[in-house]
């Protein structure tokens, strides 16, 4: 019996022995390394959704611990052909025996080599990591899993000769990440978990430096050789919080490691706060300043608020196009203007709606447009292109007030940062008046609107309009029509315009503009504009009614002198029309005058030098400056620090040699016919109009006028004389009922400045001599001044009219002071010599005259009377004469044959 139970025992030792046998090849024995691969494979695949292979099969070593060793593993994707998920040359790892008969598995000595590992999301924004057709998005990290902060103290994670590429066909971000070695572990469970490689991004060389607390707090940090990149932050019960910085010594190498083309450099400061909390994520910090080495600056703060929600934004941002030592200065000349900066401020607001501001700067002008609505910029579909461009693919700017912009821009940048590529579509919407007076600015649509569209196309330093199309609606008053491109729109180059008005009704259109109607009936206007290179060509036409008047000129832009010859000619004129249009033009020079008000208005409530504040304009309204009117004026408009000169001065100091030939071949009017030939001249810093010389129902006019613009370019010259002019027809002009008549004449010498005619009135400087012969004049006019209180000092008997037989007037001008000492009123009677001073700037008198009869200087001047007071109403006195007059060189008598019109006090001997 005991020989059968060692028996027994012996095959059970036997059986036994097989069986350890069995399951070591099962487990360890390399001849079934690729079967135990392909199970494990099997599994792998279940539980991650991946297609995983283990080429070179699984080894697995028992002792102590437990030793697997996996080769050549492969993680695929159907629909991902040209490249694997990931793929592992070889993995290494450590299981206790333990751990593993207790059903724990907790792998150490973790060892990765040549792992490759592939992000893809197409363009339809599917991940490829993702398990399924449905593509989840990332979720934040569960908060209240502490697991996540639970790690073995000997745990250790080493990567070598490792790489991750990450492509995102929605926005072209491509990273490639060579990790030549990473190393994780912790030194006990109360020592943070340390992270340590070294590797390359996008061929920028790095070091990747980590660490995860057991306070759930983390600190991550990435250095370049001339890049810092950190990230630190906490998780809690809340949610997420973390602050991201990046400092960049050299943008460049930020532009490499984004593989984006290095058209740039310069430094940049970067600092994001963001959180999670309750689902919602949001950036509460933000701040962004980039500075180039070419002078440009951006700076950006703000608050970006809950991300998604363009309602919950407060941001702020400013461009600076050149730094502060080599910024433009201010310029007078368009061809200088340059923009400098845009400002732009986004505020959230309670009511959903933020209020936003943008403010254009250029060395010239400043527009600022303030408000609620949508942002002045809206910029989405970044992305890098294939050949490393940064693309803007959505982008709107809106520019003018906020609820209604005057122009809104739509479109992209195919190369944002070397601002190539650029394609935008337009619309135009902005208020008629603002072409009227655009310095002032105004709002207002009493003219209607501007309408249409163009498109930009180009670079940044070629920027093509085309497709422009403009025209008024909203309005009867005027009908204008613009079509037409500009090649190069930056510089107002290469331009074909074609620009058409019609005016109904001149009074109405003036009227609603605030101004004094003038009917004019209707006006037609017409011109055609082309440039190449510094050529112009400008042919425009003027029609009213009967009367038609033409401009041809060529403009050559060549520097240092620019070149303009051209022909102003009419057929017809009929001198009714020519006066419309010349009160007409009167009225409009006013729009330039309230502008002026304003300026010297901000300057005496305080404001300072630069900051010019501009009224807007207060359409249908009787007095503009009227602040009651419409409730608009007193509010500043939004173009202000303005220093460019108006057009035609500007044109007048560019150096400009210039000759144009007036022809007006037939003056037509209630007297006769007339024609007028001239030249206007301008060469050498000086410029003549003239002789300008008319003749019309008896009357002359003869005309110089000159600018010496290298010595004197803001003084006006005028010299010439008129003559055969009735007195009488411009009393009636005047609208004077008492009677007046007389044949006058005149000479002029007299400069100033020609800003406007006010401003030449006021520092007018010269002299002038005016006369008149065979006129006469209403006694009762005589008696309103307080001369005809004795009938026999003009006339031997009083009657209706009193004979002027001769009047002459010497005036001396002096900064728009005007002085007589001989001016003289002779009927046959008496002679009236007046003196005294005239302030045109000041706009009063200080006149004394001393009637005495013809002959008779040495009389008592019996009703000697002066007037003193501002010209609207004047103070006249009459009183007692004064004593006997005397010569100091006791001439005492009259010649035979006196002179009429000169003191007699002077031609005594």
């Amino acid at each position: 019996m005991l020989p059968r139970i060692k028996q027994i025992l012996l095959w059970l030792l036997g059986l036994m022995g097989l069986t350890l046998f069995a399951a070591w090849v099962l487990v360890s024995s390399s001849l079934l390394a690729k079967p135990r691969g392909d199970l494990a494979a099997r599994l792998l695949s279940d539980r991650f959704g991946q297609d995983v292979e283990i080429k070179d099969g699984l080894i697995v070593s028992v002792g102590a611990n437990v030793k697997v060793n996996a080769n050549g593993i492969v993680l695929s994707r159907e629909g991902l052909s040209d490249a694997n998920l990931a793929t592992v040359e070889q993995l290494e790892f450590v299981l206790s025996l333990k751990d593993l008969l207790n059903g724990q598995i907790s792998p150490r000595d973790l060892s990765i080599n040549a792992a490759n590992l592939m992000f893809v999301v197409d363009a339809e924004g599917e991940n490829f990591w993702v398990a399924g057709s449905e593509n989840k998005s990332p979720q934040p990290p569960n908060t209240n899993d502490n697991e996540l902060w639970k790690f073995p103290s000997d745990i250790s994670v080493q990567f070598s000769n490792s790489h991750m590429i990450y492509q995102d066909a929605r926005n072209g971000l491509d990273l490639d990440l060579l990790l030549a070695s990473v190393d994780v572990g912790q030194t006990d469970t109360l020592a943070p978990l340390v992270l340590s490689a070294k590797g390359a991004l996008n061929g920028e060389e790095l070091t990747l430096r980590g660490e995860l607390s057991a306070d759930k707090s983390f600190k991550v940090s990435a250095d370049f050789s001339q890049m810092d990149l950190s990230l630190e932050g906490a998780v809690d019960q809340e949610g997420y919080k973390g602050k991201l910085s990046l400092s960049v010594d050299e943008i460049g190498q930020l532009l490499d490691a984004l593989k984006l083309e290095k058209s740039v450099s310069g430094t940049a400061q970067v600092a994001v706060t963001y959180e999670i909390e309750e689902g919602a994520s949001r950036i509460p910090e933000l701040s962004v300043v980039a500075v180039l080495d070419s002078g440009q600056a951006v700076k950006v703060t703000g608050d970006l608020g809950v991300l998604g929600d363009p309602t919950d934004i407060s941001v702020h941002t400013d461009i600076s196009l050149y730094s502060a030592s080599n910024m433009p200065p201010s310029t007078t000349s368009r061809r200088n203007l340059k923009l400098t900066g845009v400002v732009m401020e986004l505020v959230a607001q309670p009511n959903g709606i933020p209020k936003r501001a943008m403010v254009i700067k250029t060395n010239g002008f400043i527009l600022d447009t303030t408000g609620e609505g949508p942002p002045p910029i809206e910029v989405s579909k970044i992305s890098r292109t294939e050949d490393g461009k940064l693309r803007l693919g959505k982008a709107v700017l809106r520019i003018g007030p906020p609820e209604t912009p005057f122009i809104v821009l739509d479109g992209g940048i195919a190369d944002a940062l070397r601002l190539e590529g650029i394609d935008f579509k337009a619309a135009l919407d902005l208020p008629a008046a603002s072409l009227v007076a655009p310095e002032l600015f105004q709002t207002s649509d009493a003219l209607g609107t501007v309408s249409g569209g163009f498109r930009l196309k180009g670079t940044g330093r070629a920027l093509e309009l085309s497709e422009l199309q403009a025209a008024t609606r909203g309005t009867d008053l005027w009908n204008l029509n613009i079509t037409g491109t500009l090649r190069n729109a930056l510089k107002f180059e290469d331009i074909a315009l074609s620009i058409s008005a019609d005016v109904p009704s001149g009074s109405a259109l003036l009227e609603t503009m605030g101004l004094v109607g003038v009917e004019t009936g209707a006006v037609g206007l017409r011109a055609d504009v082309s440039s190449e290179a510094t050529k112009w060509q400008v042919a425009a036409a003027i029609d009213m009614d009967e009367t038609d008047l033409s401009l041809n000129a060529e403009f050559d832009l060549v520097e240092p002198h620019p070149v303009l010859r051209g022909q102003i000619e009419s057929d017809l004129i009929r001198i009714e029309h020519l006066r419309q249009i010349v009160a007409a033009y009167i009225q409009l020079k006013k729009l330039e005058e309230l502008e002026v008000e304003a300026k010297q208005g901000a300057q005496e409530t305080g404001a300072t030098e630069d900051v010019v504040v501009i009224q807007p304009l207060v359409l249908n309204s009787p007095n503009p400056s009227d602040p009651a009117a419409d409730g608009q004026a007193g509010n500043q408009g939004p173009i202000r620090n303005v220093t460019l000169r108006p057009l035609g001065q500007a044109v007048l100091m560019s150096g400009l040699d210039l000759g144009v030939k007036i022809e007006l071949r037939k003056i037509e009017g209630e007297k006769g016919v007339s024609s007028l030939s001239s030249e206007l001249e301008m060469k050498s810093q000086k410029a003549r109009l003239g002789p300008m010389k008319i003749e019309y129902g008896g009357a002359y006019f003869d005309l110089t006028g000159s600018i010496d613009l290298g010595e004197t370019p803001d003084i006006l010259t005028l010299t010439g004389s008129t003559g055969g002019w009735d007195f009488g027809e411009m009393m009636q002009a005047l609208e004077v009922k008492k009677q007046a008549n007389g044949i006058l004449k005149g000479s002029f010498d007299i400069s100033g400045h020609h800003t406007s005619v006010s401003d030449f009135l006021g520092t007018a400087t010269g002299s002038a001599t005016v006369s008149m012969r065979n006129g006469s004049i209403d006694t009762q006019l005589l008696d309103l001044a307080g001369l005809g209180v004795i009938p026999w000092l003009f006339s031997k008997d009083k009657g209706a009219a009193v004979p002027i037989v001769c009047a002459r007037a010497p005036l001396y001008f002096s900064n728009g002071h005007i002085t007589t000492k001989q001016t003289v009123v002779e009927t046959d009677q008496v002679q009236l010599v007046v003196y005294g001073d005239v302030s045109l700037a000041g706009k009063s008198l200080d006149l004394a005259g001393q009637p005495r009869k013809i002959g008779k200087p040495l009389s008592r001047s019996p009703w000697p009377f002066t007037v003193v007071g501002p010209f609207a109403k004047p103070k006249i006195k009459v009183k007692d004469g004064p004593r006997r007059l005397a010569r100091s060189d006791g001439a005492k008598t009259m010649p035979q044959k006196r002179q009429p019109c000169v003191p007699d006090i002077l031609q005594l001997q």
